[in-house]
């Protein structure tokens, strides 16, 4: 058996084309075509190349990280913090970031509903400046609990005067006027303070908070003589935005002092596993509280939670899952957990039974950086010690490895949505930017419910790498476990052997891993069908295609090691002549043939180029040299090349004749001129009529020329013939007949001559009758008797072969000839 093609071209006489076939194999990479009857392979030849070169699609869980969009993320938290900010819970603004969230879930696909959650009233003051510089600042403040309340359809909108710390101040300043104090002194110091605003006429009145942890000054109650006036505290930076304003020129507030309600809000987002018509599938939980403290705008606690929440449902929404994704946008969470306790507290056992885990998120973006002590790191966290190796976590771990994430920081902490969850039996986990450490409290970042929690003090980074790992995670825990055993053509356990699959719309091939010992090798993937492929490092490749992967799934792989070539044949409509030649059209029938696949693919092209599936015979009938180029491949991508030329002539040669009437031409000379493009002039011949045999002017042997031979085969004869030659004639009158024949075989049409008698030859006479014979002497003589016998009979015979000769003539004389590309002589 030969690993390469080899073609050889014998020696022939001239005028015979050499043919050669590639019957030996040839190990090339097949490239299908889309065609006709093509063999089906024993593994996806994209998928084998994609082992052998390395070149895979990111797995599933690569490919979740690679679609993380952090600025999307950063998008809904600047929405949520800046274009909505403070959200307390049972409030407009928690009711509006709501429909924000459920209108987004609602684009992704998701089922949503809103849940009622009882809480209890929150009190705040929303305050309106006529300006304002460009940096975020919260303009929510806290009012004391027996002021005036507007509520929102009331506002009181008044200048602003800054008195500094409040002991000295001019009625006439304050009246009618919001008053700017520094918060500080005694509560009864302070309410003598309000005490003589409000008689002064003031507006309201506004407390200045010295802290530099942002946050707000509360007022508490007021005294009688101020119950009718707005009075609310602010924080240091509050403050400090207002005393800019006013650097600047007259600043005018309005200010509403309210109540929130008494009903907070869950959003509900649910996407149903694939076919899960009776509701018993597994189901994950993602989800984050929307709600925020009074005053402050919530970018980190928690508008981040909501941000990577909703980017991770958006990738999520765009697999099919056999997984229900349950996503869950919490009210009232700083109310005490609220809305995640009522849904948590409202399942059934059978859903609780269900549930694969919680992942829920809560400042999961902040900017800062810790210190070199207390660094702000990623930490997933479970309700107690003995559950930071629950499910959650360990998912959030398997993909921060495999991400290339390092191993998740893993530790406890209550106080977030993941408590409600854990407490019904549910595997849960928060997950944050924070220090955290088993001998010492948590660090969060330095605004944690302050005013300072601002779009400012965010990181889209860090909201990107937390969308990565959370959603990701959860991801992990909505795929099937894909199990692909392989095994060797003697049906053992085939271990390392790389496999790869292709599932769905992929373009493309995905890394599967290498089988262990026993033959296997796991991945993960959503409910789809794919294409498994193996290459073992002998060389044996194995395949299964069409695979539906749903829920818990095993493959089975069965290699084929195929070092056999498979073989091909050629057979033809009609028989070339015996130099190879076709005088018509020529039909060619291809046959494929292998040891293992019984139907391989055979394929054929006119150019060595372009390739076309072999369904039918093929017709070749253009004049001159036609090459066909065939291939079969078996399904282990070995393949077979043939390449064999069909050289057609349909063309019969033509052929000029004529008596040469030259001053020193013979009686009998000839000038013959045959031509013939495509195979060339094999022969010229001649004959007497009415019936010669033929005979040879120019006999089979000319030296390669055109037509064929140009085109690339093998030597045939020239394209152009022309002779001078003397025909062997009598003296009597005679009738000779030309033709001229190709390598084809076809014969011209035939050129009559005519010759007239020669009248130089004397008729020979005719011999004198001998006399009647004298009687015969009976005597004996016996010298006499011998000189008459002999003598006699001699002498006839002269004659007659004198006769012979003079007739018969001798050897056709070759005067000349001449060929295309050059003359020679030769004579007879």
């Amino acid at each position: 058996m030969q690993s390469r093609n080899n073609v050889h071209t014998e020696p022939r006489p001239r005028k015979r084309l050499a043919f050669a076939l590639g019957a030996a194999a040839i190990t090339v990479p097949l490239v299908f075509t889309p065609t006709a009857a093509l063999a089906v392979p024993y593994a996806p030849v994209d998928g084998i190349e994609a082992i052998r070169t390395a070149t895979y699609l990111p797995d599933y869980l690569q490919e979740f990280a690679d679609q993380v969009d952090d600025a999307a993320v950063y998008e809904h938290v600047r929405h949520l913090a800046v274009d909505i900010g403070p959200r307390v819970a049972a409030t407009t603004a928690e009711a509006t970031a709501n429909a924000y969230v459920q209108s987004t879930l609602d684009s992704y696909g998701f089922t949503t509903e809103l849940e009622a959650v009882t809480v209890g009233v929150s009190t705040f003051a929303n305050v309106v400046p006529d300006r304002d510089l460009p940096t975020q600042v919260s303009w929510q403040y806290r009012p004391a609990s027996n002021a005036l309340f507007t509520e929102a359809a009331a506002p009181v909108a008044a200048q602003v005067v800054d008195i500094g710390d409040g002991s000295t101040f001019a009625p006439a300043d304050v009246a009618g006027k919001f008053v700017l104090v520094t918060f500080g002194g005694s509560a009864a110091s302070r309410s003598a303070q309000l005490t003589a605003l409000a008689g002064a006429g003031a507006a309201g009145v506004i407390f200045i908070n010295t802290n530099a942890n942002q946050s707000m000054a509360n007022p508490g109650t007021v005294p009688a003589e101020a119950t009718g006036i707005q009075v609310v505290g602010a924080s240091l930076g509050q403050g400090q935005r207002v005393r800019d304003l006013l650097a600047t020129g007259p600043l005018t507030l309005s200010i509403t002092t309210e109540r929130s309600g008494t009903q907070s809000s869950n959003v509900i987002g649910v996407r149903p596993a694939v076919g899960d018509t009776d509701g018993t599938a597994p189901i994950v939980y993602i989800g984050a509280h929307v709600d925020s403290v009074v005053g402050s705008p919530g970018a980190s606690d928690n508008a981040s939670g909501i941000g990577i929440m909703l980017e991770s449902a958006r990738i999520l929404s765009q697999y099919s899952l056999d997984t229900e994704i349950r996503v869950g946008a919490w009210g009232a969470e700083e109310k005490g957990i609220l809305g995640s306790k009522a849904h948590a507290q409202s399942l059934t056992p059978e859903e609780i039974d269900r549930a694969v885990g919680a992942w829920n998120m809560d400042m999961a973006g902040t900017a800062y950086a810790g210190t070199a002590e207390r660094p702000m790191q990623f930490w997933g966290l479970s309700l107690k010690p003995e559950g930071m190796q629950n499910s959650v976590l360990n998912h959030a771990d398997a993909l921060s490895e495999h991400t290339n994430r390092g191993p998740l920081n893993r530790g406890n902490v209550a106080r977030s949505d993941h408590e409600s969850f854990q407490n019904v039996g549910i595997d849960a986990a928060v997950f944050s930017w924070m220090f955290w450490s088993a001998d010492s409290s948590i660090v969060l970042e330095p605004t944690y419910h302050q005013t300072s929690d601002t779009i400012e003090n965010v990181s889209q980074e860090r909201m990107g790498i937390s969308a990565e790992i959370i959603g990701g995670s959860a991801f992990r825990a909505s795929l099937n476990s894909v199990t692909v055993d392989v095994q060797d053509d003697a049906g053992a356990a085939a271990a390392g052997v790389p496999v790869a699959m292709s599932c769905g719309a992929d373009e493309g091939w995905r890394e599967v891993g290498t089988t262990a010992s026993d033959g296997s090798v796991t991945t993960l993937a959503p409910e789809t069908e794919c294409d498994f492929a193996a290459l073992a490092p002998n060389h044996a490749i194995g395949g299964a295609l069409d695979q539906a992967i749903s829920g818990d799934t095993s493959v089975q792989l069965k290699l084929i090691n195929d070092t056999t070539p498979p073989t091909v044949t050629l057979d033809t409509s009609a028989e070339a002549n015996a130099a190879g030649w076709y005088q018509g059209p020529v039909e060619v029938s291809l046959a494929g043939a292998d040891d293992i696949d019984q139907a391989p693919t055979v394929e054929f092209s006119r150019n060595g180029t372009d390739w076309e599936g072999y369904t039918a015979p093929i017709t070749l009938a253009d004049e001159g040299v036609n090459t066909l180029h065939a291939r079969v491949t078996d399904g282990s991508g070995t393949t077979t090349p043939v390449e064999r030329s069909y050289p057609i002539d349909t063309v019969a040669p033509t052929l000029t004749a004529a008596v040469d009437t030259g001053a020193s031409a013979q009686r009998g000379d000839v000038t013959v001129a045959a031509s013939d493009a495509t195979s060339g002039v094999d022969k010229i011949e001649y004959r007497m009529l009415p019936d010669g045999e033929w005979g040879s002017l120019l006999g089979a042997g000319g030296s390669a020329g055109a037509g064929a031979a140009a085109a690339g085969a093998a030597p045939a004869a020239a394209a152009d013939e022309t002779l001078t030659a003397e025909l062997p004639l009598g003296a009597a009158a005679a009738t000779a007949e030309i033709r001229a024949v190709d390598v084809a075989g076809h014969a011209s049409a035939t050129v009559t001559l005519e010759f007239a008698a020669d009248e130089s030859v004397k008729p020979e006479p005719k011999p004198e009758p001998e006399p009647s014979p004298k009687p015969t002497d009976t005597s004996t003589h016996p010298a006499k008797s011998l000189a008459t016998t002999g003598g006699a009979a001699f002498l006839g015979t002269g004659v007659l072969a004198g006769l012979l000769l003079l007739v018969g003539g001798g050897a056709i004389a070759i005067a000349k000839r001449r060929r295309a590309g050059g003359a020679s002589d030769s004579s007879a």
